[in-house]
């Protein structure tokens, strides 16, 4: 990358999946290269797409002070999964591929990082210099101290995997130093392979796992096919199956439902129909004395004795009454049950239908229009929904407001920047709010009094006329140990008056 590169024009960048970035740049060449960074939980890999059509929609600009700079190198930090890209104004794109706690990070000089993912908010002390790790490795060093992954910490799941089959740990110290220096001379020298281990997609630089494919020396190769391998195929595979649990759970609850449904209403029109009961009472209220609680008298309906529950504290008519009454609702549960089983059994038709569409479908693309129209929700779709707090948008800055107690504590700890700016309605319980900061950008007084409107709305002090609303800078918040959930020690507070204003005041 660093050769190809050198002098480019950095001309997109951008996100239209969650926690995926796009870069677009122009060649020296003039001709365009693409770098997609996918820092999914269960997915971290670059790619290398020839062509890249944006979407018009669900499409979000990204570090909008890269664009139209010229990149100056490219650097690998020794022994680290991490590089940065650096521009010729000084600024760093640092990407930090650590598995699920991967990031991207843009350092401008002399300002403030911004973070691709936010929430991992410890990036935004990451010190370059500590990336660097340079390891010193002799055959005397690792005698003294024979931890493989103390010389080779960027050793993967599919390395140790390897390391373990060959029964590693049972060789001598001297062999296993062999065994290493081997093992790295595979991995410098032979071609890139896809496997997989314990079902899922790796990318690797020795022959081991299951269904092994060789493919070229050319990384960028390479990369492009194992994000189809992994992307298209195993998350296709994954999505579908997912899927097809749960068209057949909502399959098997319609049925059950059927069934039961079915049960209750032929109880309902196999019973003795309450008005007939009513009309039994009516024949015989000489026989019923009063204050009983049951009578057993002649069905003439079915020339038969029936026991007849009584209510002791009605008269036998009222109790008659009770029964009528009940028959009327009877037909309309009967009517409604009848309903219910019909919309069901169309229900199942559907969801069977549906089913049928997802067996049978190959792409990914098929898949997710299945989804789309279903309006079923996949677990993919739930990751991104439990956030601590609510979002709004005010003058293009972000107001974060917590949801509760917990989740204001939540907002404040994990999930606040130190210059983000934090208000709360004075001396009252209320929700935690943040702004979030700006790279070199003051926030407006105007931002700050909607914003603590919204610390007001959010508050016991919802309905007084002006409340007072604390703000201070994110930094001089703390949590004394001990400390009830949302209480927190606030330091070197402003105080502002402001009406209560909630999001309805916006439309």
């Amino acid at each position: 990358m660093d050769s190809i590169l050198q002098g480019a024009q950095l001309v997109e960048s951008f996100s239209q999946e969650k926690n995926e970035l796009i870069l677009g740049f122009i060649l020296n060449n003039k001709e365009s290269f693409y770098i997609r960074a996918t820092l999914q939980s269960d997915f971290t890999a670059l790619s290398f797409p020839e062509s890249f059509a944006r979407s018009k929609r669900n499409s979000a600009d990204l570090f909008p002070f890269l664009i139209n700079r010229k990149v100056q190198s490219v650097h690998q930090y020794e022994n680290e999964r991490a590089f940065h890209i650096k521009f010729k104004n000084g600024a760093i794109l640092l990407f930090k591929m650590h598995g699920n706690r991967s990031n991207i990070i843009l350092i401008p000089k002399g300002q403030n990082p911004q973070l691709l993912k936010k929430k991992l908010v410890i990036d935004n002390n990451i010190d370059l210099l500590s990336l660097e790790r340079p390891i010193e490795r002799t055959e005397a060093l690792y005698t003294a101290d024979s931890d493989y992954l103390k010389f080779y910490p960027t050793f993967g799941k599919l390395i140790k995997a390897y390391l373990l089959s060959t029964n590693f740990g049972s060789l001598s110290t001297s062999e296993q130093w062999i065994a290493l220096e081997k093992l790295v001379d595979d991995l410098e020298h032979n071609p890139f392979f896809i496997s997989h281990l314990s079902g899922v997609p790796v990318l690797s630089l020795i022959d081991y796992g299951d269904n092994t494919q060789a493919l070229s020396n050319d990384p960028i190769h390479a990369l492009n096919r194992f994000y189809r391998a992994f992307h298209t195929e195993y998350f296709f595979e994954k999505e579908k199956k997912n899927l097809q649990q749960q068209f057949s759970k909502k399959i098997n609850q319609a049925k059950s439902y059927i069934t039961k449904t079915e049960a209750q209403l032929v109880k309902l029109e196999t019973s003795t129909a309450p008005n007939q009961i009513a009309d039994i009472i009516m024949a015989n209220l000489h026989a019923i004395p009063s204050g009983t609680t049951t009578a057993n008298l002649f069905n003439f309906y079915t020339e038969q004795n029936i026991e007849i529950k009584l209510n002791k504290s009605l008269s036998p008519q009222k109790n008659a009454e009770n029964y009528y009454r009940k028959s009327k609702n009877r037909r309309i549960e009967i009517e409604k049950l009848t309903e219910n089983i019909l919309n069901k059994e169309e229900q199942l038709i559907t969801l069977q239908a549906q089913k049928d569409s997802i067996d049978q479908t190959n792409t990914l693309k098929e898949l997710r229009s299945i989804i789309k129209t279903s309006g079923i929700e996949t677990s993919h779709s739930n990751q991104e929904i439990n956030l601590p707090y609510k979002v709004f948008t005010v003058q293009s800055y972000q107001v974060w407001v917590g949801k509760n107690a917990k989740s204001n504590d939540e907002l404040t700890l994990k999930h606040s920047y130190k210059e983000d700016l934090w208000l709360h309605a004075k001396d009252v319980p209320g929700s935690h709010v943040l702004i979030k900061h700006q790279a070199g950008k003051t926030i407006p007084i105007s931002v700050i009094e909607r914003a603590a409107g919204f610390a007001a709305y959010y508050s016991k002090r919802k309905t007084d006329t002006l409340v007072p609303v604390i703000y201070t800078p994110a930094k001089h918040v703390r949590k004394k140990k001990g400390a009830a959930p949302g209480q927190v020690f606030v330091a070197q507070e402003k105080v502002m008056m402001v009406p209560s204003q909630g999001p309805q005041s916006d439309t």
